[in-house]
């Protein structure tokens, strides 16, 4: 009824480090426990006040994780851990969106519909060019072995799941990846387009280094046609569904400057909002809003590929 069937392996990991937490020094994962943080910057530890310093997307991803630990939740007293999962333990709010935290950030997903924890393994970083790769047998453990020669002193990261774009990994786990290549257009206006063109926000990147993904120039110049002659669309449609590369290039030789103008009307505007959301931040106080240090990193980080991307804009 909550619409969680895809959540249940994570919300079976929820139960169960709650289970142990209860169990306190008697726990064989006491010590592990113990060593978790107790603070977290994600999405589910985010408040209203810290989505309103976000842009819609970022601010979307935020409040989804927030809704599903809302619903890990109320499904507690709704399955049978009544006599499994003390009362005041499933009162506890801070014990509650600790566990949650915990098994949101530090599991990974094995087989297809599962998920497991693995303790020592967890504490890895993520790295968008990981120097560890995980795998798994069929008896279920995990092995983690190196991608490649690691020079002594090199970090040891993995890749986590999910989107490399810096606003999923801020909702997911919590940290802004500086070392990410770009970061998504923030074209929210433009998700039936994508979903027709089977393109997601990993395709619909701006680079740190300016430059825009082709993805990017094709969704626009399709939204375009589809506001001002839709058998044109439908034109283009099928010269992207194909493969047709000369009929798609002489649409986008057409339309260029159509395509170029809205390009740059949305990334001066998306400059912007940023700029407002900074100055709506740095009203907020730290201390009783300590997320909000990373999300202005977020937002700079954002910021900064925009302006990469509008110098670049301004060169064509």
């Amino acid at each position: 009824d909550l619409g969680m069937e895809k959540d249940i392996p994570l919300f079976a990991l929820f139960v169960k480090v709650l289970a142990e937490y209860e169990r306190g020094e008697m726990s064989s994962y006491y010590y592990w426990l113990n060593s978790l943080p107790r603070k977290f910057n994600n999405g589910a530890a985010m408040t209203y006040s810290c989505f309103e310093c976000l842009l819609p997307y970022a601010a979307q991803l935020a409040e989804t994780e927030r809704n599903t630990f809302s619903k890990f939740r109320e499904a507690l007293d709704m399955v049978l851990v009544t006599g499994f999962i003390d009362k005041k333990t499933r009162s506890n709010m801070n014990v509650l969106k600790w566990a949650f935290n915990v098994v949101a950030t530090r599991s990974f997903v094995v087989w297809e519909g599962e998920r497991m924890i693995v303790p020592m393994g967890d504490f890895f970083n993520h790295g968008t060019e990981p120097e560890v790769t995980i795998d798994h047998d069929e008896d279920g453990n995990c092995v983690f072995y190196s991608a490649s020669d690691i020079p002594a002193g090199y970090p040891l990261r993995i890749k986590y799941s999910g989107p490399s774009d810096p606003s999923a990994l801020l909702a997911k786990y919590g940290f802004l990846d500086e070392q990410a290549l770009g970061t998504f257009c923030k074209m929210m206006n433009m998700q039936t387009e994508m979903t027709d063109l089977g393109l997601t926000a990993s395709n619909m990147l701006f680079y740190s280094n300016g430059e825009i993904a082709p993805e990017v120039y094709d969704c626009v110049l399709y939204s375009i046609l589809g506001g001002s002659d839709p058998s044109l669309q439908q034109q283009f449609y099928d010269a992207y569904t194909s493969g047709d590369e000369e009929t798609k290039q002489s649409f986008h030789n057409q339309y260029w400057e159509y395509t170029l103008q809205t390009i740059r009307e949305h990334v001066d505007q998306t400059l912007q909002d940023l700029y407002a959301l900074s100055v709506r931040a740095s009203e907020k106080d730290v201390v009783t809003h300590p997320r909000l240090p990373v999300i202005l990193k977020h937002n700079e980080f954002v910021t900064n590929a925009f302006y990469s991307v509008r110098d670049q804009l301004n060169q064509m």
